[in-house]
C-alpha cells in the first residue's frame, strides 16, 4: 500500500496534472466497464470451480475451467468492441481533452482496452488461485506489480523527448499482460 501511495504520488509529478488526468479519465472508461463485470463473473467462476473441486472429479474440473475461460473471452471481446465503439465515441465527442492531447488520448484508450480484457479474461485463473486458497499466490504476484509499477514511473523519469503519457499507458498494458502470464504460469504449475 505504501508502495502504492507513493508511486501515485510520483507518477502525477512526472506526468502533470493535464496528462495524469487524461490517463485516470480516459483509462477509466475502459476500466469501470470491465471493473462492473468483473466482480460478478469472479464470484460466479470461483463457485463453479468449487463445486467441481468438492466432487473430485478432475476431469470435469479441466471442463469448467475451459468453459469459465471461453466465456470471460467472450465477455473480453464484448467489453472490448464496447469500449472501443463507445469509448472512442465519447473520448472524440463528449471529452474535453486539449486537442494537442487527442493523439496520445486515444493511445491511453487502446492501451486501457487491451487492460481491461486481459483482465476479464484473468478471472478464471484468479477463480482458481481463491478456490485452492492460495492466497499467498496474490500476495506475492501484488508485490512485483507494485514494484514494477513504481519501476515503470522512474523510466519514466529516464525518457527524453517521449510523450510520457504514451509510454505510461503502454508499460502499463504491457504489465497487466506480464502479470496474466505468471497468474496463467502459476495454475498451470500447481493446479
Amino acid at each position: 500500500i505504501v508502495v502504492s501511495l507513493y508511486t501515485s504520488r510520483i507518477i502525477l509529478q512526472t506526468l502533470g496534472v493535464n496528462d495524469y488526468g487524461i490517463y485516470q479519465t480516459v483509462g477509466g472508461v475502459a476500466g469501470l466497464l470491465s471493473y462492473i463485470i468483473n466482480g460478478s463473473l469472479a464470484s460466479g467462476s470461483s463457485r463453479f470451480i468449487t463445486f467441481e473441486m468438492g466432487r473430485r472429479d478432475k476431469g470435469k474440473l479441466s471442463d469448467t475451467f475451459s468453459s469459465l475461460l471461453t466465456v470471460h473471452l467472450l465477455f473480453g471481446v464484448v467489453v472490448a468492441l464496447l469500449a472501443e465503439t463507445i469509448g472512442l465515441w465519447f473520448l472524440y465527442n463528449k471529452m474535453n481533452i486539449p486537442a494537442d492531447r487527442m493523439g496520445a488520448a486515444f493511445w491511453v484508450l487502446q492501451c486501457s482496452v487491451l487492460t481491461s480484457t486481459i483482465s476479464l479474461i484473468s478471472v478464471p485463473y484468479n477463480s482458481l488461485i481463491i478456490a485452492n486458497e492460495r492466497m499467498d499466490a496474490f500476495a506475492y504476484i501484488s508485490v512485483f506489480e507494485s514494484i514494477a509499477k513504481l519501476g515503470i514511473v522512474y523510466s519514466l523519469l529516464l525518457l527524453g523527448n517521449a510523450d510520457r503519457l504514451i509510454v505510461y499507458a503502454i508499460l502499463m498494458c504491457v504489465l497487466q499482460i506480464t502479470v496474466r502470464i505468471i497468474y496463467g504460469w502459476f495454475c498451470r504449475k500447481n493446479f
